[in-house]
């Protein structure tokens, strides 16, 4: 034995073996260092581990065989020690090696002493792969030393599947494929999904799955690709943990492309979805998905559909938009969701620029088109939603009948059938900012932010409702954080509350963006006179007013001139109780318009809002 380990010693096998534990070990060090920062795969270090066992005795092998000498490689000679062979001695190179050892040797058992946090406990399925609970939602560092929880187990976010279609002009189709199997698994309880909004704006990315995750605050995520070719389709889906970064579930669908073939595919994958993960939370949540809604069944409408409806939520060229609808409707005339985005646009496309005539007949014809698409489907969330905003509207510029009451009630019924319609919670809030009541308005928009951060109307508004309570310094956070989601609004309303915030820069950059404003030459001092409302700007007002036709602006342009002192028309954007409009709320106009909007017998049965009282009979005052 002891000449055996004398020729390992002779032929530098020993020697091999501690110089490779102890470059081994290091290197693991290193992987497992930078593997978070750099965003490796978390078998990363697993792989490195394995690979270096692999080499352990081949290293060893080489080394009995082989010598390294001043003339190069050569084959060890086959003498030993007792032979004439001298035993070789120990070096300083051979007591550094033992060094390194020793000291692996204590970090190890020190790490061993050390008492730590337990780990969790993660049943034996989830541990290997297979189907089984999650673990619990464990707590991490938030950078900053403080504890942050981890994104729920029951969470998803739906990313923009990705159009493989030979001509790459099918991306509203692949876009629209992924928001449907969205908005079916956003109406399974218990499972928090992010919206198509902030899901959406890591389309061109590249950023990988745990990043884009740990943004949008979700454990899972749905990724795919659909290719359109003729009259086939192809959709490949995969579920991936981005706890793990390990794919749970992924297939390939390939059918005729008919409209009955696209939603039962996405039937398939929703439900796929669902099943995957009441397998993996325990059931936590339940084991189907509901189906997918069958808004038509003509291919053609349907493609029509899908390029309107992303130009709505987009809230841009909404002209097209409701040209694209009007073509899937002379397709498929019952077609339900392509008549509630028509009601939609038709509400308040004039403030995006959509050319429809006359603003109040439009929002006639466009309760027309929601009548006749809840005649079709009663559970049209949007259409009850859009029913109410129109009325508001009407009563707004005085000419509407309909009670406050029922307003109130089609939000609510909306939002009963679609709990994430982030739309009607949106109107719902403007519309309790209208009486007055922006403490539940906020309170509204905050929720609309949970839901859709990326919303930049219920940011804008949230802001304007802090600003009517005096809370300036929430609503200039609120701005800044607008700006930093990328979702600030560009309109009267947002001019008014920049120039109130005395935010001049900004305020400048998005008037030149406006419309309404094409052609003006004196922004600094429509700055000034919006900033600091206490001299007599009815000259400018007049001017805007005759600018205002020319440019055939939206009547929610008057906002600005009655924070000029045009007290004429009443604004039809809720911006009346921020502090520079004090001259117009302290106006017999406005006492007017707020008669004739039938808001004073509103306050009259659930009370004035602050800073307004009643005075006498049939009058009130505010501050």
């Amino acid at each position: 034995m002891g000449a055996f380990i004398a020729e390992l010693r002779r032929r530098n096998v020993i020697r091999v073996a501690g110089v490779y534990a102890v470059i081994g070990w290091l290197l693991v060090q290193v992987v497992v260092s930078i593997e978070t920062p750099l965003q490796l795969p978390t078998w990363t270090d697993t792989l490195i581990i394995v690979l270096l066992a692999v080499g352990f005795p081949v290293a060893l092998i080489l080394a009995w065989a082989f010598e390294l000498t001043p003339e190069g490689v050569k084959l060890t000679p086959d003498a030993v020690a007792s032979e004439g062979m001298p035993p070789r001695t120990a070096t300083r190179f051979d007591y550094a090696i033992l060094a390194g050892i020793l000291l692996i040797a204590v970090i190890a058992i020190a790490d061993w002493l050390t008492p730590g946090t337990p780990p969790a406990k993660v049943p034996a399925a989830a541990a290997t792969g297979e189907s089984g609970p999650l673990p619990g939602p464990v707590e991490a560092s938030n950078g900053d030393g403080a504890a942050a929880a981890t994104p729920p187990d029951a969470s998803i976010a739906v990313l923009p599947f990705a159009d493989m279609s030979p001509e790459g002009d099918q991306e509203y189709f692949s876009d629209g494929m992924a928001e449907e199997i969205l908005n079916v698994l956003a109406r399974i309880d218990g499972l928090k999904v992010a919206s198509r909004t902030s899901s959406f704006q890591f389309r061109t990315t590249a950023a990988g799955i745990p990043v884009i995750a740990r943004e949008l605050g979700v454990r899972h995520v749905l990724e795919g690709s659909v290719r359109r070719s003729g009259d086939a389709i192809r959709v490949t889906a995969q579920l991936i943990d981005a706890g793990t970064d390990k794919h749970l579930w992924s297939e390939t669908f390939n059918a005729t492309l008919t409209a009955e073939n696209v939603f039962a595919i996405q039937d398939e994958i929703a439900n796929a979805i669902v099943t995957a993960l009441h397998e993996r939370l325990g059931g936590a949540i339940v084991a189907a998905a509901p189906a997918s809604p069958v808004r038509t069944t003509d291919v053609e409408a349907y493609g029509l559909f899908l390029k309107a409806r992303a130009l709505f939520q987009s809230r841009r060229n909404l002209g097209e938009a409701d040209r694209l609808l009007e073509e899937a409707l002379a397709i498929d005339p019952d077609f339900a969701d392509a008549l509630a985005i028509r009601a939609a646009i038709y509400q308040f496309g004039g403030e995006y620029g959509a050319t429809l005539g006359d603003e109040r007949a439009a929002r006639k014809a466009g309760r027309a088109f929601a009548e006749k698409a809840l005649a079709i489907n009663p559970d049209s969330s949007l259409a009850h939603a859009i029913t109410g905003l129109s009325h508001f509207y009407d009563r707004q510029e005085g000419v509407g009948k309909e009670s406050y009451a029922k307003i109130f009630a089609a939000y609510d019924r909306a939002l009963k059938l679609d709990p994430g319609n982030t739309n009607a919670l949106n109107w719902q809030g403007i519309t309790y900012s209208y009486t007055g009541d922006n403490e539940k308005a906020a309170a509204i928009h905050r929720h609309c932010i949970d839901l859709d951060p990326a919303l930049a109307a219920c940011r804008s508004n949230l802001a304007v409702e802090l600003l009517s309570l005096g809370r300036r310094n929430e609503a200039s956070a609120a701005v800044d954080a607008a700006v930093d989601a990328g979702a600030f609004a560009v309109g009267p309303g947002q001019m008014l509350l920049l120039a109130e915030l005395k935010r001049r820069d900004a305020f400048l950059l998005l008037s030149l963006n406006i419309p309404a404003l094409k052609g003006f030459r004196r922004f600094n001092a429509l700055y000034e006179a919006l900033s600091e409302p206490a001299g007599d700007d009815r000259a400018m007002a007049a001017a805007l007013r005759t600018l205002f036709a020319e440019n055939k602006a939206s009547i929610r342009a008057h906002a600005v001139l009655n924070a000029l002192g045009d007290y004429s028309q009443p604004p039809l954007i809720v911006v009346h109780w921020i502090p520079s409009m004090k001259g117009y709320r302290q106006s017999a106009e406005f006492r007017k318009h707020m008669r004739a909007s039938g808001m004073v017998d509103y306050w009259r049965e659930k009370g004035f809002p602050p800073g307004c009282k009643a005075v006498g009979a049939d009058d009130f005052a505010c501050e």
